[in-house]
């Protein structure tokens, strides 16, 4: 499991490079979701639909491949 903690695993960011920079640098695996007030990056086990005005963007792996083959599309995260 990564190290981010499931309760507090969401960071807000005001691009998706700052957010897959922090994402990398930490070597943490998860999602940037576009927001209405910018994004967010999310990890693995982040439930998916829990920000209603959330879209994915970006999938982000890390060096344990904690992502696997989760597709890196643009689909709602709430569909």
């Amino acid at each position: 499991m990564s190290e981010w903690n499931y309760t507090k695993c969401a960071k807000p960011f005001s691009s998706v490079d700052e957010a897959r920079q922090y994402l990398e640098e930490k070597d943490f695996a998860g999602w940037i979701l576009k927001r209405d007030n910018g994004y967010s990056a999310v990890c693995p086990t982040y439930p998916e639909g829990f920000y209603p005005d959330a879209t994915k963007v970006e999938v982000v792996n890390n060096s344990k491949n904690e992502m696997g083959a989760r597709s890196n599309g643009s689909e709602s995260c709430c569909a």
